[in-house]
């Protein structure tokens, strides 16, 4: 029987001797309506919230863990000695081995060919298993860490767990015309032992897996292997991966486990405090309550005037008079079963068995009924504490509720705070390229015009030049059809003349042709010059635009924006990309061939002030 028990019979035995009394219910009802606003009494208890990852880890982890330890890994150490050939026992092939590079332990030649060569002493090996491998202390030194791991997070769940806090105030004033009566209690109970947790099956299931986990662990750690490897020096991190722990899986599986729980830094739980109001006092609790202030105002009473002499003296007379009165009893009903026997035509000890088997027949339906009433009483406990469940179950929706409200209001928050910081941000994205395109397209416009300007300058100036040698071509032709319209006139005398002219005339027209040709040829070169002069200063501007946009995302990669000035996924702009970052490095290269320079003409100066301050 508990001590909960123990002071609950007590506690009823005492209500029973008070129930049946006018006086005593008086005195109760009269301090359990007093003052019903300034009694408190909450009861603090605590929810906890086990974070499932860790327990799981562990769980798969074991598994693996398991198996590597009963793979039960060893290697063969050899211990070996020269002993007297007297004393050799086996002869292996280390001791051939030996013997062979060590001849000077043959001292004693046989005299014929035939005998033994025997020689005065041989090398001994005793080969013996040794289990502390580096793989198998690390399974210790592995099992030890979360063996402390879960004692370490499981008492503080279980002290959480099982945390009990009451706190209980009352203030009572009872005024009458003989009697004057005020109580003021406080009551301040913490413990951590309290068997009557909250109901949260979740949480239990948790508890009793990390339990199994802590048995598993505990039933590794008393393998023989652990306790032979116990007896090493324990490994210290770091922990070195050797081939084993590499590529074997049951000892890779293990070292996983082991750095998570190694980097592991949470609590691996969370707690929730929940109180429970019981102020004001239902009828039950504020009669009871009451009858324990009476209680104590008696106490108060008899100590301070004394009487316990008298008040032992009065118990004992009326426990005197109780016992006259049930021997009383006891004879009349003595009496009344010798009626009752003379009767029933009876002998005294037929009658007395008919009596016994009565009794037991009584006692029987009174143990079903004692039962019966258990039952009752078990069942009305069963009721009261779902209805208990129940409330708190309604409080957790309640406040489950308002949880789930009040992060809908902050998720809408949250997302209407995104769109405008994105909205924010894409307008002036969007402001920074119009800003970056106007002021290129202005300058791109301005090339363009300058040199449409140009082009058209050199087509003109060229079709000035064509025209001339047209008009000169033009005024030949007439010459020449002038000279011949004169010369045909005369006789064949001035055929000559007239073959030399006409040789003139086809030299003058190749002339005009090769002079018409170099002019084309003049007019494309100038024209390819000018293109690709367009060419150059496009490029120059392109690489002048990717230089700006390079400096531009590194200055937003500096201030921690990981979000580009352009979106460079597409294939067109990724070239770009990488037009900015080639454009960006011949800029380097070339800053840095100017810094080199400037950097040997600050060394040079330097060097040639320290000689002319040595001259001087």
């Amino acid at each position: 029987m508990t001590l909960l028990d123990i002071y609950y019979r007590a506690f009823k035995g005492y209500r029973k001797q008070t129930a049946d009394n006018t006086g005593c219910e008086k005195d109760r009802r009269a301090l359990a309506e007093s003052n019903v606003d300034e009694d408190r009494l909450q009861a603090t208890k605590y929810l906890c919230k086990i974070e499932e990852d860790w327990i799981q880890a562990i769980e798969e982890g074991l598994v693996f863990v398991e198996k590597a330890v009963g793979e039960e890994r060893q290697f063969i150490r050899t211990n070996g000695e020269v002993v007297p050939i007297e004393k050799v026992r086996k002869i292996s092939k280390d001791s051939v081995e030996h013997l062979a590079k060590h001849s000077d332990m043959i001292t004693h030649v046989p005299e014929e060919e035939d005998d033994l060569l025997v020689p005065d002493k041989l090398y001994m090996v005793e080969k013996l298993s040794d289990y502390a491998v580096y793989e198998n202390r690390f399974l210790y030194m592995m099992l030890c860490y979360i063996k402390a791991f879960i004692e370490y997070r499981l008492e503080k769940i279980e002290n959480l767990r099982r945390k009990y806090v009451g706190d209980m105030e009352i203030s009572k004033e009872v005024v009458t015309k003989k009697r004057t009566l005020k109580i003021k209690a406080a009551v301040y109970e913490e413990r951590t032992d309290n068997p009557f947790p909250l109901p949260d099956e979740k949480s239990a299931k948790q508890v009793q897996r990390i339990k199994d986990c802590q048995s598993i662990i505990n039933a590794l750690l008393n393998t023989d292997l652990m306790m032979q490897v116990a007896k090493a020096p324990m490994i210290k991190p770091p922990i070195v991966k050797t081939n084993v722990l590499k590529m074997n899986n049951n000892f890779k599986r293990a070292l996983a486990l082991y750095d998570y729980i190694a980097s592991y830094k949470g609590q691996g739980f969370d707690y929730e405090e929940v109180v429970f109001n019981y102020a004001p006092f239902n009828e039950k609790i504020a009669d009871e309550i009451a009858e324990a202030a009476n209680l104590t105002c008696f106490l108060a009473y008899k100590t301070g005037n004394d009487i316990e002499s008298i008040l032992e003296a009065e118990y004992e007379a009326e426990e005197r008079r109780l016992k006259d009165e049930e021997e009383q009893k006891l004879i009349q009903r003595i009496k009344r079963l010798k009626k009752r026997a003379l009767e029933s035509n009876k002998t005294m000890e037929e009658y007395m068995v008919l009596l016994e088997e009565r009794n037991r027949q009584l006692e029987k339906d009174g143990e079903e009924l004692v039962s019966l009433r258990q039952e009752v009483v078990a069942l009305n406990e069963k009721i009261d504490e779902i209805n208990r469940e129940k409330e708190e179950l309604n409080r957790q929706v309640d406040l489950l509720r308002e949880t789930v409200e009040e992060k809908e209001r902050e998720i809408v928050e949250l997302n209407q705070k995104y769109i405008e910081d994105m909205a924010a941000i894409k307008d002036e994205h969007i402001r920074e390229i119009a800003e970056l395109n106007e002021e290129h397209d202005g300058e791109i416009a301005q090339i363009k015009a300058d040199f449409a300007d140009e082009l058209a300058e050199t087509i003109e100036e060229h079709e000035t030049r064509v025209a001339e040698l047209t008009d000169q071509i033009d005024d030949l032709n007439a010459t020449l059809e002038q000279t011949v319209s004169d010369f045909e006139e005369k006789n064949v005398e001035l055929d000559r003349q007239l073959n030399d002219l006409d040789a003139a005339r086809q030299r003058v027209i190749d002339e005009c042709a090769v002079k018409i040709q170099q002019a084309e040829e003049g007019f494309n070169k100038d024209i390819e010059k000018l293109e690709k002069t367009q060419r150059i200063e496009l490029k120059k501007l392109r690489d002048e635009n990717a230089l700006i946009r390079g400096e531009l995302d590194g200055i937003r990669a500096q201030q921690g924006k990981l979000t580009p000035s352009s979106d460079y996924t597409s294939r067109d702009r990724f070239i770009e990309l990488e037009e900015e970052y080639m454009a960006y490095h011949r800029f380097f290269k070339t800053q840095w061939e100017f810094t080199k320079k400037e950097i040997r003409k600050t060394i040079l100066w330097t060097k040639q002030e320290k000689k002319d301050k040595k001259k001087k």
